[in-house]
């Protein structure tokens, strides 16, 4: 390809811009926040105790030792633009608050794909945390129930318990509700 070839296909290709841009207008930069995700994170870190546990339900030194335990296990790593503390704080925030990727995307100055793609990795590393945090404290785990409740241990087998308060939505059918009233707490 000589030089005027070369000449031609790039004033083909400008041209082919200009006609899109044209037609589409130009694209608006969607996340403009002076405020980037790290930023953000470094402020939240760095103020108080109190705006950490509103935000990312743990304190601050919690979400430090969780971060570091994370980094130590290989579970995450930090990238070039996102750190570990950054991709923890995404999941803490929309599983704490129920927020919406959108919500996120705007805060953290991030694209909806990177959103999801670390809350799921956050996830997945989660999963991993639990299993190595969370084990049974006995290897009978009906030990509550009196022996002379056995038909609670066949349907509870492996249970290990619920956490006081813990409410359960339970729907009765009409022809039995009779039997179940009254069973609550001064409720009749």
């Amino acid at each position: 390809m000589d030089v005027d070839d070369q000449i031609l296909l790039l004033m083909s290709l400008y041209w082919q811009r200009k006609r899109y841009r044209l037609k589409y207008g130009r694209r608006n930069r969607d996340l403009t926040s002076s405020l980037s995700g790290q930023k953000y994170t470094l402020e939240l870190l760095s103020g108080s105790n109190r705006q950490c546990i509103e935000l990312m339900r743990m304190s601050g030194h919690a979400y430090v030792r969780l971060c570091q335990h994370f980094r130590q296990n290989g579970w995450r790593i930090d990238r070039k633009n996102i750190s570990v503390e950054e991709k923890i704080e995404i999941f803490l925030i929309i599983i704490g608050h129920n927020e919406r990727y959108v919500v996120i995307k705007r805060r953290f100055q991030h694209s909806l794909q990177t959103v999801h793609k670390y809350f799921h990795e956050v996830l997945d590393a989660m999963m991993k945390f639990a299993k190595e945090m969370i084990a049974p404290t006995t290897g009978d785990s009906n030990v509550n129930i009196p022996s002379a409740h056995n038909r609670l241990r066949r349907n509870f087998k492996g249970a290990i318990g619920a956490l006081d308060g813990t409410l359960v939505h339970a729907i009765v059918p009409a022809n039995q509700q009779i039997v179940f009233r009254g069973r609550g707490k001064g409720l009749k």
